[in-house]
């Protein structure tokens, strides 16, 4: 395997593994920011003083919007989903992107960077 190839590789893979890692990180802490909101919630309306004394007084309380995080919860992609979602649009960008461009225009950008190159590496 030459130099080139080793490096991009290399490069690939490391970006690869730290992007992963990133969403990961991200996604466990949108989890646990999920998880300490309905504790508190819950805490909330076992502490809350309409139906401390009262029980009658305790279905008219109940936590902001409980039901519908339960529904959104329910709704919510795992972690796969997302990751698979994420990875989709990438490629398909970049497959738009591949079908979009001029090749005559890559080939005249290549062939203008060759030419610096090579002046450069002839001037020294």
């Amino acid at each position: 395997m030459g130099f080139i190839t080793g490096f991009f590789s290399g490069f690939a893979l490391t970006t690869s593994l730290l992007y992963i890692t990133v969403q990961v990180h991200k996604e466990t802490r949108l989890e646990q920011r999920r998880a300490i909101r309905e504790q508190v919630d819950q805490i909330n309306w076992l502490a809350a003083s309409s139906g401390a004394y009262d029980r009658r007084f305790e279905t008219q309380y109940t936590p902001r919007g409980l039901e519908e995080r339960l529904a959104r919860r329910e709704e919510q992609p795992d972690m796969k989903e997302i990751l698979k979602h994420r990875w989709n649009q990438e490629v398909e960008k970049l497959a738009r992107k591949a079908h979009e461009s001029r090749w005559e225009d890559v080939r005249d950008t290549a062939t203008d960077c060759w030419k610096a190159a090579l002046k450069f590496v002839k001037r020294d």
